[in-house]
């Protein structure tokens, strides 16, 4: 595997990790804060 293909997946990876994670952790935040009362 050539540097240039394995500095594209690293990017990837830091991608992944910079939005993907806050993103999820802000949802579940939010859905736990913000429940919906169901009668």
């Amino acid at each position: 595997m050539t540097p240039s293909l394995m500095n594209f997946f690293y990017s990837l990876l830091a991608g992944l990790l910079i939005v993907v994670v806050p993103a999820t952790v802000g949802l579940i935040f939010i859905s736990q804060k913000d429940k919906v009362e169901r009668s």
